[in-house]
C-alpha cells in the first residue's frame, strides 16, 4: 500500500515549517517525496540489516535515499538495492522479507510502541522524558541537561 502526498508542497520541493527548520538546523536535506511509503517492509528491512551488523549505515542510507530522491521504501527492489550498498545480500533480504522472518517481531515491536504512548514518527525516550515530532538540537540539550541535573539532585 502506498499513500498518495498529503502535503501541500510539490513533490521534490524542499519540506518548510517546523520540520523544514529542523532540518536546515541539522544541514539535512528533506524534499518531499511523490509518495509517502508503507514503511512495513523497510522496518522489517532494518531489522535484517540490524542481525547483519550494519543497521546504522542501512537506516542512514534509506533516510538520505527517501527524503532527498524520494525512493519508495515500500519497494523491495529499492531496498535490496540500499542493502546492496551497505554490504548486504539483497537475495537473502528479500527471502527473508518474502517468508515473514521478521513480520512477528515488527509487530511486536509496533504493539510495544503503541503501548508506551508513540502515536507519531519520530518519537523520542531520553531518561524518564518521552516526546513525539522532530525538534530541534535545543530542545534535546534542554532535555538531556534536565537528565543530569535530576540524576544529581537524585531526583
Amino acid at each position: 500500500m502506498v499513500r498518495e502526498n498529503r502535503g501541500g508542497d510539490e513533490p521534490g520541493s524542499l519540506v518548510t515549517g517546523h520540520l523544514g527548520d529542523a532540518a536546515a538546523e541539522a544541514n539535512l536535506v528533506m524534499r518531499r517525496a511523490p509518495k509517502t511509503p508503507n514503511s512495513k517492509l523497510s522496518f522489517e528491512a532494518s531489522e535484517f540489516a540490524k542481525d547483519k551488523g550494519v543497521f546504522e549505515p542501512f537506516h542512514k542510507a534509506c533516510y538520505k535515499l527517501f527524503w532527498e530522491e524520494g525512493v519508495d521504501l515500500g519497494d523491495i527492489s529499492v531496498l535490496q538495492g540500499i542493502g546492496r550498498q551497505v554490504g548486504l545480500d539483497p537475495d537473502e533480504m528479500k527471502n527473508r522479507l518474502d517468508t515473514g522472518h521478521y513480520t512477528e517481531q515488527a509487530e511486536n515491536q509496533y504493539r510495544e510502541a503503541l503501548a508506551i504512548g508513540v502515536r507519531g514518527i519520530p518519537s523520542f525516550i531520553m531518561g524518564r522524558y518521552f516526546f513525539s515530532g522532530a525538534q530541534p538540537y535545543g530542545f534535546f540539550r534542554q532535555v538531556a541537561e534536565r537528565i543530569q541535573r535530576e540524576a544529581r539532585e537524585g531526583l
